[in-house]
């Protein structure tokens, strides 16, 4: 556990030390949910906006576990890894469904693209 002591400047605007910024792996123009259980037990998540029909089961189901990883208070995994995960999952699952003939193009593809 990390602790830091912040000062509000002008305008209620609080900066956060570049280790937050890191461990969190935030950048210019991110936002944070701030959980306020009691003065003394705060949260600061990060908050990523994603619109509704993006989101598949499986991805709901990712999100749903890293909440609770979150609350729990387990360290967090970057967005983009958690969204990465899911793209792998999502293509295996459309994989998986489509006819031989897409896949034999695709594996082509693939070797085109690596050669």
């Amino acid at each position: 556990m990390k602790d830091y002591i912040l000062k509000i400047a002008g305008k209620r605007q609080v900066t956060l030390p570049k280790e937050i910024i890191q461990d969190l792996n935030l950048r210019k123009g991110d936002e944070l949910q701030i959980i306020v259980h009691n003065p003394s037990h705060i949260q600061m998540i990060p908050y990523t906006r994603v619109r509704k029909d993006l989101i598949t089961p499986e991805i709901e189901q990712i999100l749903g576990e890293q909440r609770k990883k979150i609350e729990s208070g387990e360290r967090m995994i970057p967005m983009d890894e958690v969204l990465k995960k899911a793209a792998r999952k999502n293509a295996k699952r459309s994989l998986a469904h489509a006819g031989p003939s897409l896949k034999s193009a695709q594996r082509a593809e693939t070797r085109l693209a690596a050669g």
